[in-house]
């Protein structure tokens, strides 16, 4: 076998295992439709469809599927599935199914350079986008322009973290009082 096929192989066999979804172990307890997002400190609890995960130190009563670290600077975000941690550079993608439940975690350039992270749930169910960098309020209304086909974002106000619904024209921020979780459902494409 030549150098360019050998070469060609390889490429195909790391871009096929990228592709394939990591699938965790479901649950046998039935599965709620909706979701909620919870706003503790300086993370966030995230409940959908039998996912849990815990964002930037939130730490839940049971054990999380996936616990995420926002970027800092010059740092990427983490990923952490058990005992797996693994970076995720700007532009790249993480696909997860749990049960019949998919979700994709894509690392996206967020406001001041420093990476935000897309959460996908199912096929484009809901989507939550995660800032690491505080965002001025009179830019809330830009971020639905900036991350266009998210639902949510999580941002980061006076060191804690706080909830906007995007796409509504609305800006209209829940979690300042915490532990109150917003909830959401699928969102019909």
């Amino acid at each position: 076998m030549g150098k360019a096929a050998m070469a060609a192989l390889v490429w195909w066999v790391c871009l096929a295992a990228q592709a394939a979804p990591l699938r965790l172990p479901a649950g046998k307890e039935p599965v709620a439709q909706g979701g909620t997002v919870t706003a503790t400190a300086q993370g966030a609890l995230i409940r959908y469809r039998g996912w849990l995960l815990a964002v930037d130190g939130a730490v839940p009563e049971e054990r999380p599927d996936i616990v995420l670290t926002s970027a800092e600077a010059h740092h990427a975000p983490l990923l952490q599935i058990g005992a797996t941690q693994r970076t995720l550079p700007l532009w790249s993608a993480v696909a997860l199914v749990k049960g019949s439940a998919r979700l994709r975690i894509t690392a996206l350039p967020g406001p001041d350079e420093v990476a935000a992270l897309l959460l996908d749930f199912g096929d484009s169910d809901y989507r939550i986008v995660i800032l690491a960098a505080p965002v001025e309020r009179q830019a809330y209304a830009l971020l639905a322009q900036r991350f266009p086909g998210a639902d949510l974002a999580l941002l980061q106000q006076q060191g804690r973290r706080v909830m906007l619904p995007l796409g509504s024209g609305r800006v209209q921020v829940f979690g300042a009082e915490q532990a109150v979780p917003y909830r959401f459902s699928k969102v019909r494409r």
